[in-house]
């Protein structure tokens, strides 16, 4: 299993006093600040770090490139976008009265009414009592959020880029790699983010006179309402290793994308399923040392699901690399287009971080999987072990295979029926 690492984070809410450094500020539309409020929520979601070559002034010191990827939104409950999307899946799935009204629906309908919000910053604290060395569970929120930063180191904090139309924000964080000393490999340590709205002082009104006694009450209770921890999990992948590539659709998770009516269901209406014997395959993997990361076109409105779903089925975790796509009805279509150009660059992006690691891809023959795979494989030749294909049913020809695999020796790739029917060579054999 790949070592994953605590970090203790502060995110610091955009805005605040003139007190407080103007930390996290940025200036839009005028003079306006834009900040992150008590009724919008933050969602970060596992991310992959990696090791870089030492600064000038790291002492020769290997460092790390943590990165943050999270999505800033305001959870929406409005029936007027409920019922435009419910139209829309009526239409599409022919849905019935109880369909309409199940908790399944609610659920994973939830995220698409999200309200992004764009144009938001946020600035990332690595907290001290953490760098020690601490990989204790840290998702339990601290008595007093509000004094997180007391326990600040000045120099490791670093400001997020705004946030996009889509809500979603992405930036990196460099540390020392003697800061993970304590962290051995195997261990399962989170990524703790705490959203800090700085206090405000008496006569910091924003410029204006001494706030009375209604309106400090209401601060106090607005600063409570602020002080939030969102958690997360980055992984610190080692230069070297065995790192696995997986979809989900039709490959870990029952889907039937072959059928786009009953892979809108599956989506919506039912809960997920594994496919037979692929948590087991995995746990195996992972139990020799693999990292695993998740590349799929579902979208990230569906993260906390299959996330869920993982955990629940005892599949080992890993990085997600989901879809973006924007909250609206007629994007869910979306879900349906051809992923071979976003799968390509994906996957492509994780083997060029990694230029010394070696990689198996798994996934199944129902949409564009072997294409994809095969396109890989000519690129990164050196690094790519293992191709393993699920038969997910009729578009399972040779011809494809032979179109699909061309210049690709024929032992580096497999479709299999049963998860039973593949396994890792030894690393004897691994280029």
């Amino acid at each position: 299993m790949a070592p994953l690492v605590g970090l203790a984070l502060a995110l610091l809410s955009v805005g605040g006093t003139p007190g407080a450094g103007h930390i996290g500020r940025f200036r839009g539309g005028g003079d306006r600040i834009t900040k992150v409020k008590s009724d919008e929520d933050v969602m970060l979601f596992p991310t992959l770090s990696r090791q870089v070559e030492p600064s000038s002034g790291s002492g020769g010191v290997a460092e790390w490139d943590v990165a943050i990827h999270g999505w800033i939104f305001e959870p929406e409950h409005t029936s007027l976008r409920r019922r435009a999307f419910i139209k829309f899946l009526r239409k599409v799935l022919d849905l019935d009265e109880n369909e309409e009204a199940s908790e399944i629906l609610e659920r994973r309908l939830r995220p698409f009414l999200y309200d992004n919000e764009r144009g938001k910053s946020l600035t990332v604290e690595l907290l001290t009592d953490q760098l020690s060395g601490d990989c204790s569970d840290t998702d339990e929120e601290s008595s007093n959020p509000g004094d997180a930063r007391d326990d600040v180191n000045p120099k490791t904090r670093k400001r997020m880029p705004r946030s996009g139309r889509d809500g979603h924000f992405k930036g990196t964080f460099r540390i020392s790699d003697t800061d993970f000393n304590s962290c051995h490999a195997g261990d399962t340590c989170s990524l703790s983010l705490r959203l800090v709205q700085p206090k405000q002082r008496d006569g910091d009104n924003d410029g204006r006179s001494k706030p009375n006694k209604k309106r400090r009450r209401m601060w106090k209770r607005r600063v409570a309402l602020e002080n939030r921890v969102f958690t997360g999990t980055t992984y610190l992948l080692p230069p070297v290793g065995l790192s696995v590539i997986s979809d989900i659709d039709d490959t870990i998770k029952q889907s039937c994308v072959l059928d786009k009516k009953e892979l809108m269901r599956n989506t919506f209406l039912q809960e997920f399923k594994p496919v037979p014997g692929m948590s087991q395959l995995y746990q195996s993997w992972s139990k020799r040392g693999a990292a695993f990361h998740f590349v799929s076109s579902s979208p990230f409105q569906l993260y906390r699901e299959l996330h869920a779903f993982l955990e629940r089925e005892s599949f080992p975790l890993g990085s997600f690399h989901l879809k973006q796509i924007r909250a609206k009805p007629s994007a869910v279509l979306n879900l349906l287009s051809d992923p071979f150009e976003r799968k390509c660059s994906t996957i492509g992006s994780i083997i060029d971080a990694y230029p010394t690691r070696t990689f198996v891809l798994v996934g199944d023959t129902g949409e564009k999987d072997p294409e994809v795979y095969g396109e890989i494989y000519r690129r990164y030749p050196n690094q790519i072990w293992r191709v393993y294909l699920r038969d997910a049913g009729e578009q399972s020809t040779e011809r494809r295979f032979d179109a699909a695999f061309a210049d690709v020796p024929p032992d580096i790739w497999t479709v299999f029926q049963d998860a039973s029917e593949i396994s890792l060579p030894e690393e004897s054999t691994c280029r």
